[in-house]
């Protein structure tokens, strides 16, 4: 069965999680230190580092050209860590398979991960990666990789460049076309589709979880709300410049209220009244006001219908978004009872897998033990082989020293038993000490099994070559007659 690759992605982060350091990690249980020597660190760069590195010219270059003190930024990173539409760090999650198929004893998976972390920079050129840790130190878990990452977006207005997540994926060319395939869903697909191509070199079967239009006909839960809040925020977006323009106008008072005088009636003069200077000075400055305001007024209404208009198309936004999330809840029974369905099925066929991994290590063991076996045999053997050989050179070299020991023998022989030269007259001390070498000889030589040179001493006295070629050599040179000149 394919292993499953898992990608989620938001905003939560913690550095000192991702290089397990103690402050954060001491109190986290799941966490088994005595493997955290499996982990990799590839990439970490502390935040506000990385925002000096990628935005300070910005910084500097937009600071330039303000003439106002209050319009300067003195620290980015501050100004979008309060900026509650904005968020410092992204991280993404990614891991192949589980603890079932993977766990954290996964060596192709963690080479997989690591070139999926090298390859970031080419996919993902707007992403700036601060951060990339491998962990396989979870025992109920399995090898997984945190990438933390910072949107830069290149801007028209304010600093050229910006922490911008949704123009950061525009500009790598992934746009929203609907609640289902907004832009983030796109480019997280890419990601999964990235990561099962370097699996497919590694030789990992591996395939990455359907998206919506791919054969899953709704949203989870998590994807549904996040679509959602990204499509309020950008309708806020788009209707926050149109409120900023409308609040300018909110202390220009047109009501009827604000032209009112005291009117008193003139005496004996029915069609008419009298008003008091002051009133009536105070009425020609708010005609005069009304009439050079009233181009704006008008401009206010236009705007103020655009408002509305964008007001009424948000309320229809939300009607729709709360008519699928009545229809999301009502197939939340149909996609459990699927679930279950599936579940059972998967369990099934885990069982089966597991009873089959068994049988494959039992025969992995068995054939790991045979070829051991093998081995050791065939060790042996070859220790076998040399000792027989050694045991041959050394019988070689025992017949050698007896063949001598015979020779020596026969020779000493010759001083009682011989009719030559070599006989001489013996005390009987030494005939003794002559026959005593001689029996002595037979039988060391008997007990070794050489019967043949035991048979030899006893019956034959004699100088054998080897000797005689000694005794020449000890012979005096004959002096050579001539004459010197």
């Amino acid at each position: 069965m394919p292993k499953t690759i898992s990608f989620h992605n938001g905003t939560s982060w913690s550095r000192g999680h991702n290089i397990r350091d103690e402050r954060y990690t001491s109190n986290q249980e799941h966490i088994e230190k005595s493997l955290s020597k499996q982990n990799v660190i590839i990439r970490d760069v502390p935040v506000r580092q990385a925002y000096e590195e990628i935005f300070g010219q910005a910084v500097q270059e937009y600071n330039s050209r303000q003439k106002r003190k209050d319009r300067k930024i003195d620290c980015y990173y501050d100004k979008i860590k309060h900026d509650k539409r904005k968020h410092p760090v992204y991280e993404c999650i990614v891991q192949i398979g589980d603890k079932n198929d993977t766990g954290n004893s996964a060596e192709l998976e963690k080479q997989a991960l690591i070139r999926f972390t090298e390859e970031w920079e080419q996919r993902n050129p707007k992403l700036y990666l601060i951060g990339a840790y491998i962990h396989a130190d979870e025992p109920n878990g399995t090898v997984h990789l945190h990438c933390d990452y910072i949107p830069v977006a290149e801007c028209s207005k304010g600093m050229r460049i910006q922490n911008s997540y949704d123009r950061a994926l525009k500009q790598q060319g992934f746009k929203s076309e609907n609640i289902h395939q907004t832009a983030q869903i796109a480019w997280q697909e890419r990601e999964r589709e990235a990561l099962t191509a370097i699996c497919r070199d590694f030789f990992i079967d591996a395939q990455h979880s359907q998206g919506i239009g791919k054969g899953r006909k709704y949203l989870t839960p998590q994807e549904y709300r996040r679509a959602k809040d990204e499509q309020q925020a950008k309708i806020d977006e788009e209707l926050q410049p149109l409120k900023d323009e409308l609040s300018e106008y909110k202390q220009l008072d047109v009501s009827e209220k604000a032209f009112s005088v005291d009117e008193k009636k003139v005496p004996f003069n029915k069609t008419r009244i009298s008003v008091p200077t002051e009133d009536l000075e105070k009425l020609k400055k708010q005609a005069k006001a009304y009439r050079v305001n009233l181009p704006e007024m008008q401009t206010l209404r236009s705007r103020k219908e655009e408002l509305d208009k964008k007001e009424n198309e948000l309320n229809e936004r939300s009607r729709c978004l709360g008519e699928q999330e009545r229809q999301l809840e009502k197939d939340k029974s149909t996609l459990k009872i699927n679930y279950l369905t599936v579940k059972e099925m998967y369990n099934r066929q885990h069982n089966i897998n597991k009873l089959l991994e068994q049988s494959e290590l039992c025969v992995s063991t068995l054939t790991s033990e045979n070829n051991s076996l093998n081995h050791t045999i065939e060790k042996q053997n070859k220790t076998i082989h040399e000792l027989q050989e050694q045991v041959s050179k050394i019988q070689t070299a025992l017949r050698g020293a007896y063949e001598s020991l015979t020779n020596v023998t026969k020779a000493i022989g010759m001083l009682k038993y011989s009719d030559n030269e070599y006989k001489t007259s013996l005390t009987e001390q030494q005939s003794r000490l002559i026959d005593a070498i001689a029996n002595y000889s037979e039988r060391l030589a008997n007990m070794e099994g050489y019967s043949d040179l035991s048979e030899d001493i006893r019956t034959h006295v004699g100088i054998s070559s080897e000797i005689q070629d000694e005794l020449k050599e000890l012979m005096p040179k004959k002096k050579s007659r001539g004459m010197s000149l």
